[in-house]
């Protein structure tokens, strides 16, 4: 018997499922994306041409700070993944 087929198996680091651009139809819909402080980290504040406001957090690998302009032209969606745990997005920009 493999000892390591009985004990419990935690998840281990997130990894890049899939990329994306954002589309035309997406950028068109925000009126404005910005770098703003949350509870974990950084986010991208998304301003709808709607009125209301939408978040998804920044990967850690952006080096865009507090208060600066996302261009969403350039940025890409990541879609994370990790054994056992719902997807989750990240901005890259």
């Amino acid at each position: 018997m493999n000892i390591f087929n009985v004990l419990p198996h935690y998840a281990g680091k997130w990894s890049v499922k899939s990329s994306r651009r954002f589309s035309q139809e997406e950028i068109d819909a925000v009126k404005e994306a910005h770098v703003v402080d949350s509870q974990y980290g950084l986010s991208v504040c998304f301003v709808m041409r709607s009125g209301d406001q939408t978040f998804i957090p920044l990967s850690n690998d952006s080096e865009l700070v507090s208060g600066e302009s996302v261009d969403l032209s350039k940025a890409e969606l990541l879609t994370l993944e990790k054994n056992g745990e719902n997807d989750i997005y990240r901005v890259k920009a």
